[in-house]
């Protein structure tokens, strides 16, 4: 008789979905539509892109909802509908003419995204997998990469072709096929089809949840040190979205341009899966160290005028969003525990919503200023090496928390 395979996969299919289509076919590339709108508009790259601002501070403002709106409605119905909301307003960009109308799209967008971007992989995928998260989580992640991989060049040339209104429509035609049916696959818990999580019984956290609470973790040192970190991988993260129009700042095609963002999503879709994967047999200190070292990396490449070196560059560039995306929510579940994980992440996703806009925004007007997007690499270089002192400082405070917290625990009893 064959086994039946644990719904857990079904829900990592439909995390991959959701992911892809909202993550992947637009976030992942926005940035190549910033120069062909900010020419048909006539306006500077800095002040298009502040749009991305909007994205970030509205998201922000949902975030901490967020956390308990999954815990007190029907998922499937709320995903759906902040699908169909999100894929809509990009169709919807088409029929915009003034800089007013994105920044309006892009505080929808954060506000749906809120729930589509950054709660169903770490989240759901969390509760669903006890056994190899890690690889889950990096794996559903990397759909993201993926999608954007396939779509930045195909986007480059529609746009090339039809325009960019018209390719507006179509992305955001595929982000809702994909991400709206999909979303009747998820259910927050495994208890909700009563059944028990991928692995329970083989790890050590079957029974109950371990881990700090939330107030417990509000109050701790650790708790805004960790928060900073996110926001400095999260600003790593961003680079991504200025990488085509880098490459056509310093004198190659729009085309290379292109190129070099989906050589970006192809190192996006190799950190998540491998950052996962190594997470699960090395550990959470050697995995941070590993992937920061590789952006590290990357942002030196990038300094260096030549094909050739781009593309090394923008293929490294991809492993920050793994950081941002794989590891930082798995750095909170390993500091602070599963106990309160939903609560406690929100806050900390709260950073990353942040970081993306600002370094967009940032190096959009830093780039009109000066003229050239090198001043903004140094900046990411410096930004990896303060990332990398900040992950040992949560590291070793967050082993000090937990150990606190067993000593409360035990005397309690």
């Amino acid at each position: 008789m064959k086994k039946k395979i644990h719904y857990a996969y079904v829900m990592l299919a439909a995390c991959c979905l959701v992911q892809g289509g909202t993550l992947g076919v637009i976030h992942n590339c926005r940035g190549i539509f910033y120069g062909p709108i900010c020419e048909d508009l006539g306006v500077g790259l800095g002040s298009f892109t502040f749009y991305m601002l909007f994205f970030g501070l509205f998201s922000c403002v949902m975030l901490p909802f967020a956390g308990r709106v999954f815990h007190r409605v029907n998922i499937r119905w709320l995903l759906c509908g902040a699908s169909v909301i999100f894929a809509g307003s990009v169709m919807l960009q088409a029929a915009f003419h003034s800089l007013v109308s994105f920044y309006v799209a892009g505080a929808v967008q954060g506000l749906t995204g809120a729930y589509l971007l950054f709660y169903p992989v770490p989240v759901l995928l969390g509760n669903w997998f006890q056994k190899g998260r890690g690889a889950a989580i990096g794996f559903a992640a990397a759909t993201s990469g993926l999608a954007g991989a396939i779509m930045s060049p195909v986007g480059a040339a529609l746009i090339s072709g039809w325009g960019w209104r018209a390719t507006s429509v179509a992305f955001g035609l595929i982000s809702l096929l994909m991400a709206a049916p999909a979303s009747f696959l998820l259910y927050l818990r495994p208890e909700d089809r009563d059944t028990a999580p991928y692995g329970a019984g083989e790890t050590q956290e079957a029974g109950p949840l371990t881990g700090v609470s939330y107030e417990t973790a509000r109050r701790s040192a650790v708790y805004p040190v960790d928060i900073l970190l996110a926001l400095l991988l999260s600003i790593l993260c961003g680079y991504y979205l200025q990488l085509a129009s880098y490459g056509t700042a310093e004198g190659f095609t729009a085309e290379f341009g292109a190129r070099m963002t989906a050589l970006c999503m192809i190192g996006n879709v190799v950190s998540k899966l491998f950052l996962g994967w190594y997470y699960d047999r090395a550990g959470i200190r050697r995995t941070m160290y590993l992937g920061l070292a590789v952006v590290g990396a990357a942002f030196s490449a990038l300094l260096v005028r030549s094909t050739w070196w781009f593309c090394v560059g923008s293929l490294g560039m991809g492993f920050a969003m793994g950081m941002s995306c794989v590891m930082t929510p798995i750095l909170v579940r390993e500091v602070f525990g599963s106990r309160d994980y939903g609560r406690i992440s929100s806050i900390v996703t709260i950073a990353t919503t942040v970081g993306v806009p600002v370094a967009t925004v940032t190096l959009g007007f830093l780039y009109d200023a000066v003229g050239s997007y090198r001043p903004g690499i140094l900046i990411g270089l410096a930004v990896t090496v303060a990332g990398m002192i900040l992950v040992e400082a949560v590291l070793r405070m967050g082993g000090r928390l937990t150990v606190a917290a067993a000593e409360t625990d035990t005397a309690e009893i």
